[in-house]
Order: C-alpha cells, then sequence, then structure tokens
C-alpha cells in the first residue's frame, strides 16, 4: 500500500471520527443554558430604554456609554482621563441563574435586594428582573460610594419599564 494512500486513509479515518463526535456527542446539553437568542426578541428590553436611568454625572465626571445592546447597556464614569466605575444594566430575562444570588442578601437599597460581588463589585435586582451593577476600576470604589451609585439610578423607572407586549394567541 502505498504511502499517499495510507495518509488519505488516516486522514479519512480521522474526519469520520470527528463527525461522527459531532453529530453523536450531546454537546448542546453541556453548554450553558440561556442566550439572549433563545429568548424572544419581544420579551427582552432593548439597552437603549435603560440609558435614560443611568445617575447623572457629578461635577468634573462624564458618563460615556460604551456597550448597547439587546437586554444590557454599560458606561464607564470618567474623571478626566481614568475610569472610576462601570455601570451597568441588564435584563436577567436572558439569564434568570443572574437572580440566584439575590435569593440570600439582607441588605437592601430602596427596597431592592443588594449583593457584594467581591471587592469591587455591588449589585442590585430591581423588580426581580433588572440587575444594575456598579464596578469599581483602578483604585476603586469603597461600598459606600458604590452603593450611592446605585442609589442615584432612577430604580422606580427601571421597576416600570416593561418589554413590549407580546401579541396575544391566535392575534393577527
Amino acid at each position: 500500500m502505498g504511502r499517499i494512500v495510507r495518509w488519505g486513509l488516516g486522514l479519512l479515518l480521522a474526519a469520520g471520527v470527528l463527525l461522527a463526535g459531532l453529530l453523536l456527542l450531546p454537546i448542546g446539553e453541556w453548554l450553558p443554558g440561556g442566550t439572549v437568542g433563545d429568548v424572544p426578541s419581544a420579551q427582552v428590553v432593548n439597552g437603549t430604554a435603560f440609558n435614560v436611568l443611568f445617575p447623572e454625572a457629578g461635577p468634573g465626571e462624564q458618563l460615556v456609554y460604551t456597550q448597547e445592546k439587546r437586554g444590557f447597556s454599560e458606561a464607564r464614569l470618567k474623571q478626566g482621563d481614568s475610569t472610576l466605575a462601570l455601570l451597568a444594566i441588564s435584563d436577567t430575562t436572558t439569564a434568570p441563574e443572574a437572580r440566584e444570588k439575590f435569593s440570600a442578601s439582607s441588605e437592601r437599597i430602596q427596597g431592592w435586594p443588594l449583593v457584594e460581588q467581591g471587592p469591587q463589585a455591588s449589585a442590585l435586582l430591581v423588580a426581580d428582573r433588572f440587575q444594575v451593577k456598579v464596578i469599581g476600576q483602578g483604585a476603586g470604589l469603597d461600598p459606600g460610594q458604590r452603593h450611592d451609585l446605585l442609589g442615584a439610578f432612577d430604580l422606580s423607572g427601571l421597576a416600570a419599564l416593561q418589554a413590549p407586549a407580546l401579541p396575544a394567541k391566535g392575534a393577527r
């Protein structure tokens, strides 16, 4: 048997094993569930709706919006050239497991459960749906400063925010 034939058979065998693995293994079961693509558009609030709910920048500060997509909006709170904090609002409809960490929370801001996520991050769960997060950058912010920033978001406006209604079944 020639060398080229042996190489060809080897590559064919490897391709067959790879194809069988892709077709037969339950890869989908191993992936984390829930992505924004799995949820119908009508059930997720668009990120542009969140922008008006961010806090106003203080004197000498500016709020720079860095990311906006379906179910999420993020901004950087800057002072001069340095970033003080990342501020974010996300619709947990796309990731329901994000709500679980708030179940044991004993602290609250404006009635909403608060959790600390490491030494630099604090988060609120508003209306059992929207996660509002402040992450200190660089030298960071102490928890009190992060909590003040969380309280400066328009939390009542966020709680009142609803995704567009789904059409009734059978309606055209």
